[in-house]
């Protein structure tokens, strides 16, 4: 899906489509692609390591340690997905229709998108020893899974372009600053880790063509991806491999 920016304008005179040539950032380093990567990225991995725990256990002998582990993931990935639509909602949304009209399709992909979500909550809350109870939540989060490309679709093609053609990047860079100032640690570190696991390509793309110091990697970045790696990836890796996460001992 693509649109004409003229067609979605609000005031062709006040507020003329001609911004895009102004942005240097490729449209697919765009930090709300980038955000949606991160997303999509923890979903997917989480749906590929039930595959394989799925496949090793017994019919009716699905630990409650991987019942406890799925349910914090989720409980974060929520918290994580949550302040994402809120921002487009509450941030994205009212500033860009001052230029130009929204794409209903994104509020009615929203709705479907929590519509799946309750379905993956309810499916989560049934879990028990019994493996049906986990295919059956595997298959929900596949659903959700895929709602959520077919969104994250939509916005790009649509209300993505249409961003760059009515605003300049000076106009757009300190809105999005913001979001991730305000958005949990875990969305910060999803962010980093979808783009390479250490780190490196955060700091060679998103940092280098933004101008941010180098030394803002130890102050503001590298503690939100140990953090994501710890509450969030370790849970993934502990589903996958069937082991029991180590518990924290002692002081530390």
């Amino acid at each position: 899906m693509t649109t004409e920016p003229k067609e979605h304008a609000v005031d062709t005179e006040a507020y003329p489509a001609d911004k895009a040539s102004k942005w240097e950032i490729p449209l697919e380093s765009d930090q709300w692609i980038l955000s949606h990567n991160a997303l999509s990225c923890e979903i997917n991995s989480m749906i590929q390591a039930l595959g394989t725990f799925i496949g090793k256990v017994d019919d009716d002998n699905v630990p409650q340690w991987a019942i406890n582990t799925i349910k914090e993931w989720w409980t974060s990935h929520v918290a994580h997905v949550t302040n994402h639509c809120k921002s487009e909602e509450t941030v994205y949304k009212p500033m860009f229709s001052e230029r130009f009209k929204w794409p209903a399709e994104i509020d009615e992909l929203h709705d479907a998108l929590d519509s799946v979500k309750d379905k993956v909550q309810t499916d989560i809350d049934r879990l028990n020893a019994e493996k049906s109870t986990l295919v059956t939540m595997r298959d929900a989060l596949s659903t959700y899974e895929e709602t959520m490309l077919k969104h994250f679709e939509v916005e790009e093609t649509t209300a993505l372009p249409l961003m760059r053609a009515y605003f300049t990047p000076e106009e757009i860079s300190p809105v999005q600053r913001k979001i991730l100032e305000d958005a949990p640690d875990n969305a910060m570190g999803a962010l980093i880790f979808a783009m390479s696991p250490d780190g490196a390509k955060f700091r060679s793309d998103f940092m280098t063509v933004r101008s941010i110091p180098s030394f803002v990697w130890y102050l503001a970045f590298k503690g939100r991806l140990a953090s994501y790696k710890k509450d969030v990836v370790a849970k993934v890796e502990a589903i996958e491999s069937g082991k029991e996460p180590a518990k924290k001992s002692g002081w530390f």
